[in-house]
């Protein structure tokens, strides 16, 4: 194809900076553009006209949100022959269109090192987004993952990534060189480059090291949650919690009150009152509470610990609440993770008793480790103290010290019979067959709230729903419950059996259009967590009524309505925008 000299004027957008226009023939080469655009931009002394980099685009100007069009910036867009010309690559330019995108290379250096590998520069003129930076440290250190697996780390500092800009300008800052490279770290080197467990205590530095990449999901910050809860992973923290609704036995009312007693004292040094709640406990649990001395010169105040060095309970000391600025928990957080480092080619999940007793208070906690250390609380935080006219107070406590009794028992059996590996990363029941056969989908609920009569009313009747295939009661209150996959789905009469569902939004409606050769819709509802049958299914406490538009007379544990669940229905269908589906908004649940 022959291309005249016809010049054509380009649109061009410097990455980074403002718009503006270049004049060149038809019949130039890219390399001539480049040249053309060389003139009208700024750029740094060692950086040549090779060196930009341009892009082919057609975008217009209002349609820019910013000046750094990265989404333009692609692979296929790139112009990588100089050869090429100009005709060829830009077609019929007759509007104020943005044709061309332009990077100026930052030719300068940045160093970074991974565990003790050298220390190798990457040049930033190489990579244009964060994606391509870390394409190019895999390649270098062989990286796995995403870069959100990884903290960087330049003199004590954890590097943001807001912007190629703000990064360079941030390395630049923090004096990036040889002996002062980006340190790249894994959560083993993360742990071993972690604060003093005392320091690691003080809120700000918790918050510090957990507020961007978690390295513990303690719900400190909020954002640092685990979506599946300790009592799933380990089922004998579900079981704890449900022997803190048992009855105890007269041993542990005896320990109860000795222990309130003791720890109500003043004490003038916290080793006192280590030494005598470690003694008590020893006798009580019937095994060694005792200080354990840790690598750098770091020890324990109390632990119990199986003849293999599983480790099952950790109690941290504080003299009083408010003796030190570093708390309890945060503090025994941190020897959580200290033992998981240690023992990090374990067979299990490691799942572990925290314990915090600052001054005359007593708090337990369950921790596992999954891809990351995750604790939750399993008892809020009791009074050590004795008070003879409040039984329902003293009864909750030592329900508590019961609980812990007899799950450290079965803890000491779990970790006496962990052969088999388990990944990590999933949880493992044991006890569940697997059912070759059969695609199923896997429901964790609070057997409490959730409806077996409702769902097996609505599949034994109409196949509305999910077959049940299997249910299990787990410890803690869970209830799996094991479904079928869906195939084909149909729209339910619920109604007109006295059943109200609750919660009809899109999440819980499956929608899907019969084959090419029928019309309409099938529907089936899921999610049967509150319903029940009119006049005695309730909401339940602690509803979202900031995100969730419910229907006008919805409260917290009043009762479920009929005029409810079909006005959340209708609201579905509008915002789903299924109303325009005949057959699907004539769907009725019945009156």
């Amino acid at each position: 194809m022959s291309i005249d000299d016809t010049p054509i004027t380009l649109w061009c957008l410097e990455y980074g900076s403002s718009s503006f226009s270049v004049t060149i023939k038809n019949n130039n080469s890219i390399f001539d553009l480049k040249k053309a655009i060389f003139e009208e931009i700024s750029v740094p002394d060692n950086v040549k006209t090779k060196n930009l980099s341009l892009w082919s685009v057609n975008v217009e100007k209002s349609q820019l949100e910013s000046n750094t069009p990265d989404g333009l910036m692609t692979v296929e867009n790139e112009i990588k022959i100089a050869t090429q010309k100009v005709g060829n690559t830009f077609y019929r330019v007759q509007d104020n269109n943005i044709r061309v995108v332009i990077r100026v290379p930052v030719t300068a250096d940045i160093h970074y090192q991974y565990y003790q590998l050298r220390v190798i520069p990457i040049n930033n003129g190489t990579w244009i987004n964060f994606v391509g930076l870390f394409e190019g440290l895999q390649k270098l250190f062989g990286l796995i993952n995403s870069m959100v697996d990884y903290d960087f780390i330049i003199v004590n500092k954890k590097v943001k990534f807001n912007s190629k800009k703000a990064f360079i300008e941030f390395i630049e800052i923090n004096k990036n060189s040889p002996k002062s490279p980006i340190m790249i770290l894994d959560i083993k080197e993360i742990l071993d480059t972690l604060s003093t467990l005392s320091k690691l205590g003080e809120p700000s530095e918790w918050h510090f090291n957990n507020h961007n990449k978690a390295i513990c999901l303690n719900h400190r910050p909020p954002s640092a949650s685990s979506i599946v809860p300790v009592t799933l992973y380990c089922s004998i923290f579900g079981t704890f919690e449900d022997r803190c609704e048992e009855d105890p036995e007269r041993e542990d009312n005896l320990f109860t009150y000795n222990f309130c007693r003791e720890m109500a004292k003043f004490y003038d040094k916290e080793d006192v009152r280590r030494d005598i709640a470690n003694s008590l406990l020893s006798k009580y649990l019937y095994c060694k509470v005792e200080p354990v001395m840790l690598g750098g010169n770091r020890n324990t105040d109390g632990k119990v610990s199986t003849d293999d060095l599983n480790r099952e309970l950790n109690v941290k000391y504080k003299n009083e609440t408010c003796s030190t600025n570093s708390c309890a928990h945060l503090e025994n957080y941190g020897y959580y993770l200290s033992f998981c480092k240690n023992q990090e080619n374990t067979n299990t999940n490691m799942p572990y008793f925290l314990v915090n007793i600052a001054g005359p208070t007593f708090t337990v906690y369950g921790a596992v480790l999954s891809d990351t250390a995750i604790v939750d609380p399993l008892t809020p935080t009791y009074y050590l103290i004795w008070l003879k006219n409040n039984e329902k107070m003293m009864l909750l406590l030592s329900r508590a010290f019961c609980a812990l009794r007899l799950s450290l028992q079965e803890l000491e059996q779990y970790y006496k019979n962990a052969s088999q590996i388990y990944h990590r990363q999933y949880s493992s029941f044991s006890d569940l067959t697997e059912v070759q056969e059969h695609s199923v989908y896997v429901k964790a609920v609070q057997r409490k709230y959730y409806s077996l009569q409702t769902h097996n009313f609505l599949h034994t009747n109409r196949d509305h729903v999910p077959k049940i295939i299997e249910t299990t009661y787990m410890p803690g209150g869970w209830l799996l419950v094991y479904m079928s996959c869906l195939q084909n789905h149909s729209g339910p009469n619920l109604h007109d059996n006295d059943y109200v569902h609750r919660d009809l939004r899109e999440g819980n409606i499956l929608v899907c259009r019969y084959s090419e050769r029928e019309c309409g819709f099938d529907v089936k509802l899921i999610d049967f967590e509150w319903s029940g049958l009119v006049r005695i299914a309730c909401y339940f406490h602690f509803m979202n009524h900031i995100a969730i538009h419910w229907p006008e007379g919805v409260e917290d544990r009043k009762k479920v309505t009929k005029k409810h669940d079909n006005t959340m229905l209708e609201q579905t269908f509008q915002k789903t925008k299924l109303s325009q589906e005949s057959n699907v908004s004539d769907m009725s649940i019945g009156q």
